[in-house]
């Protein structure tokens, strides 16, 4: 055979290759773009209306007589707003109308929890102070931490804060003030 043939098989059978890369690579490039997919996200926001929380009715452990030879208990139990003391004598109900506090939450359909910001807060009359704790919601069972589902009507509900008012030995007397923040957030 001559040399002109034998160069033409070769150079056909290098076209070849040639054209067989070309379509291997092509075929590649187009399996790519083959396991390529797309999809649509869904994109949505649900809004509600904001907590609103106001304080209706101050927490009023009334006029108290004390003798201040001993510690003192009075507590106001939320569920029925009764001031009751602790039996000793060494507080009893003067004068004024004890009452329980009362927070009004407005806000959705959602459950809110509402807590106190101290389990124990002192009110002073600018010398000394007493101790108010065992803040309660409710009833005096719940404590001062409660989940609630304001009414589906309005998305309002009044809650009544009872608490536990103690004085110490030698107390003086005076008008007793301090503040308690309350907190209400979604669940």
């Amino acid at each position: 055979m001559s040399k002109a043939v034998t160069s033409a098989r070769t150079d056909k059978a290098i076209v070849r290759t040639g054209a067989l890369a070309v379509m291997v690579t092509l075929s590649s490039v187009a399996m790519v773009k083959a396991i390529a997919a797309t999809a649509t996200l869904p994109v949505m926001a649900k809004l509600i209306r904001a907590i609103e929380i106001t304080i209706n009715t101050s927490l009023d452990f009334g006029t108290l007589a004390f003798t201040n030879e001993q510690v003192g208990e009075a507590k106001i139990d939320p569920a029925t707003g009764v001031l009751t003391t602790d039996g000793n004598n060494s507080l009893m109900l003067a004068g004024g109308k004890p009452k329980a506090g009362r927070v009004i939450i407005r806000g959705s359909e959602f459950p809110v929890q509402v807590s106190m910001e101290q389990a124990a807060v002192q009110l002073s009359n600018g010398e000394m102070f007493v101790t108010v704790e065992d803040f309660n919601f409710l009833n005096k069972a719940v404590g001062s931490r409660v989940t609630i589902t304001p009414n589906l009507t309005a998305n309002t509900i009044s809650l009544p804060v009872g608490a536990t008012l103690k004085t110490k030995v030698g107390q003086l007397s005076g008008t007793y003030m301090g503040s308690n923040r309350v907190f209400a957030n979604y669940q």
